[in-house]
């Protein structure tokens, strides 16, 4: 069996767990294929660092046009979107 790597993107950066359970809903609901990276950590550092939702690259574009309405409810710093800096062509 071939070891095959999969590439995810940065989609947004937020400081609040409640935001990050709120995207984990809505993206395990679209059946999209994320992890959030600092998750596990963050709380403990007093949330100095964000918490990134990487997303698998191909579920990517999706993910940006089912979260580009969310308002993040977080005190701890904002909310950092990440634009597709891909161009057509």
């Amino acid at each position: 069996m071939k070891n095959e790597s999969v590439d995810y993107e940065l989609i947004l950066e937020t400081q609040s767990s409640g935001d990050s359970a709120f995207l984990k809903s809505i993206l395990d609901s679209e059946g999209i294929t994320y992890y959030i990276l600092g998750e596990h950590v963050a709380p403990y550092i007093y949330h100095s660092i964000p918490m990134r939702l990487m997303v698998k690259k191909e579920d990517a574009a999706k993910a940006r046009d089912i979260l580009k309405d969310f308002k993040i409810s977080s005190a701890y710093g904002g909310l950092k979107l990440f634009e597709d800096n891909k161009k057509d062509g």
